[in-house]
């Protein structure tokens, strides 16, 4: 009996999901960041490594990788998951990929906001993406650029932020002094995934009125609107409605966000009736759906 696995390897974290031909689930992983492009080569490996560590031979690996930018890196990851599964039939493709696979059938884009952010949807050479970049020269309404306001905010404003705000920066840095803040972040390698866990506080303090947020809100959320019209024109016919699938951490927070993402959606694109609907199964799942055509291509 075939065992599938698929692997979702993002900036944050790492999942692993085997299952038999039956569908039942014969191993289940995770481990840390697996990022092809910011992950430093000895962590990548490391955390692979035990996210699959106990997993069955299996006999059709994907591997959806944050960081997959192109042939080298595709090549990189099929040889890191030969490592992990030697022996397997084998393939590795875009993170994006997986969400995009996870979603409805009748999905038309997929909208992913973590601590990253991207827009993909079905091409006719596969899944074709908008956005993304990396927290430095992209990644609009990310969970990096929300949690960078937030902090950015409380370094100003110390005394006169919110109490939620001020505690959320305690519990993630372990002191509220500045100086300790700033080297803590800076040191840290992984930047984006730690003011990431201020995301959601900073759509809070948005829903409680606090001018900051609303002003990040307004500014990040136009932004990642626009790279959703942008991708409709560039790779999409004319259309009367568009269903968007919403995937990532960002949209599991604060209600505010789908909201005004929904408003301004509607405000750049009138005219086309516009519907979001959270995806409910993981994007690991989708890397599933993947290794299974591995199998209808042999």
């Amino acid at each position: 009996m075939s065992v599938y696995v698929g692997l979702d390897c993002g900036g944050s974290s790492s999942r692993v999901l085997a299952v038999d031909e039956s569908g039942a689930i014969v191993f289940q992983g995770q481990s840390g960041a697996a990022n092809l492009v910011s992950t430093p080569e000895p962590r990548l490996k490391r955390n692979l490594n035990n996210a699959t560590r106990g997993c069955e031979k299996a006999d059709f690996v994907c591997g959806c990788f944050a960081g997959l930018l192109g042939d080298e890196t595709r090549t990189q990851a099929e040889e890191l998951l030969r490592q992990c599964f030697p022996g397997s039939e084998v393939r590795a493709e875009p993170d994006y990929t997986a969400a995009f696979y996870a979603s409805p059938p009748d999905t038309d884009i997929c909208v992913i906001a973590g601590t990253g952010s991207l827009v993909c949807s079905k091409g006719e050479k596969g899944v074709v993406k908008s956005g993304g970049r990396g927290y430095i020269l992209g990644d609009y309404g990310s969970g990096f650029h929300y949690g960078r306001d937030a902090l950015v905010h409380y370094l100003d404003h110390p005394k006169s932020c919110s109490s939620v705000l001020r505690h959320a920066v305690v519990d993630v840095f372990g002191t509220d002094a500045e100086t300790k803040i700033v080297s803590a972040l800076y040191k840290s390698g992984t930047a984006p995934q730690i003011l990431g866990r201020l995301a959601r506080i900073l759509g809070s303090d948005a829903t409680a009125g606090e001018t900051y947020a609303i002003e990040s809100l307004e500014r990040n959320t136009l932004a990642l609107a626009s790279v959703v019209r942008e991708h409709l024109t560039r790779y999409m016919q004319p259309t009367e409605s568009l269903s968007i699938s919403l995937a990532g951490g960002m949209w599991k927070g604060p209600q505010i966000f789908k909201t005004h993402f929904k408003q301004v959606l509607d405000e750049l694109m009138p005219g086309i009736e516009i519907t979001l609907n959270r995806i409910t199964k993981p994007p690991l799942y989708g890397a599933l759906e993947l290794a299974k055509e591995l199998r209808v291509g042999n």
